[in-house]
């Protein structure tokens, strides 16, 4: 059976509940007015990700979007763990790689900053134990995926998804007044020198 896309699954959802007004049921009227603004032409949908880079070296616990966050190209696009003013964002698919990179550590922000630009990312599979831990996704402080393994983003021998990606069976909306959390726990201290990239996927409102 072919997976329905985001795009597909955020104008189902939206749909349902401007049906279900219109049936005079109980509705979530925040939907409602985006369904209302895609009809008539005020919002439109667009392919969206929302990204964060993080050394997890020496840590058991690493968080990967936090609320210190500032937006800069190549580290992270997202500014204290929420969405970019009057988006509606609806996750689909996460895509978690990682890397131990070569030689000293940095020691200053700027020198970490040059190295997470510069890092081309990898399978979890190759930094040992990663694969091992589990990850919880949240927003609001609600549980949207709830300690899975990390084992799920292993996927190098599959060539019908793109490296490191899960496909979420039950997506979920996010929304721009929400701060949304990223969180992989592992058994042991990840091994040192680790930097791990986080990549929420999917469709959000934009203005038209």
């Amino acid at each position: 059976m072919m997976r329905k896309n985001s795009r597909e699954q955020f104008l189902e959802i939206v749909n349902a509940h401007l049906s279900l007004r219109e049936a005079g049921k109980k509705h979530d009227p925040a939907m409602v007015k985006v369904a209302e603004g895609i009809k008539e032409g005020r919002l439109q949908l667009s392919d969206s990700a929302y990204y964060a880079i993080k050394y997890g070296g020496d840590k058991a616990t690493i968080h990967m979007f936090e609320t210190q966050d500032a937006k800069e190209i190549g580290v992270t696009n997202v500014t204290q763990s929420k969405l970019p003013k009057d988006r509606l964002f609806l996750c689909n698919r996460i895509t978690l790689l990682a890397k131990v990179f070569e030689g000293d550590i940095p020691q200053s922000d700027t020198a970490w900053k040059q190295l997470i630009k510069s890092t081309n990312f990898d399978s979890i599979k190759a930094v040992a134990g990663l694969q091992n831990g589990v990850w919880t996704f949240m927003a609001n402080k609600k549980i949207i995926v709830d300690e899975r393994p990390m084992q799920e983003f292993v996927t190098d021998n599959n060539m019908q998804v793109n490296l490191g990606t899960y496909y979420l069976e039950n997506p979920r909306f996010v929304r721009d007044d929400e701060e949304f959390e990223f969180m992989i726990e592992l058994g042991d201290d990840a091994p040192d020198k680790t930097l791990v990239k986080v990549l929420l996927a999917g469709t959000s409102t934009v203005p038209a």
